[in-house]
């Protein structure tokens, strides 16, 4: 939920997703209104199945988690402590590793502005990268993570980036 997803969506997507038994929980990450962190995909992407890439400074004001009701399209809400640790639970994982963004302040900056995060996942462990974001990447690769590298710089004159430009809403099972 940001400057771009407000909380009734949310409610409208999660009400939808129950009533038709696509999901069973729904996490809203409750971010600041900023430009540079406008969605998710910006700041925090799954990798693989119990990795993902976040830029560290970004800021969460809470996290609210709703789970199915008992009636179709019903469902109650409660805050997490943590998103990572939701994320977690909800991936019934023990723990979910983060690959930072990479660099010193200043490059972890420029490389989440450049959609260092906003990575998109081919396959489990294999992902595609902008090349420009150089200290991301390795940090990837360093966690056992394939990267394909592209160059990609079009979409991010858009502020577009690889995930939130590609991502499906139906996929074929893991």
């Amino acid at each position: 939920m940001s400057e771009r997803t407000q909380a009734r969506m949310i409610e409208m997507v999660a009400k939808t997703l129950f009533e038709k038994g696509g999901a069973e929980r729904v996490i809203a990450a409750v971010m600041t209104k900023d430009r540079a962190h406008m969605h998710l995909d910006t700041v925090f992407t799954l990798l693989d199945r119990d990795i993902a890439t976040a830029f560290p400074r970004w800021s969460i004001t809470s996290v609210p988690s709703a789970c199915a009701g008992k009636k179709p399209g019903d469902f109650h809400v409660t805050e997490e402590k943590s998103f990572v640790d939701a994320v977690a639970d909800a991936l019934h994982i023990k723990k979910l590793t983060i690959v930072e963004t990479g660099g010193d302040e200043y490059q972890a900056q420029r490389e989440q502005w450049d959609d260092a995060n906003n990575t998109v996942a081919l396959e489990p462990g294999v992902v595609v990268s902008y090349e420009r974001n150089t200290f991301t990447i390795n940090k990837m690769r360093q966690a056992g993570v394939e990267v394909v590298a592209i160059a990609g710089f079009e979409l991010g004159k858009g502020r577009g980036g690889g995930h939130c430009m590609t991502c499906p809403f139906l996929r074929d099972g893991i």
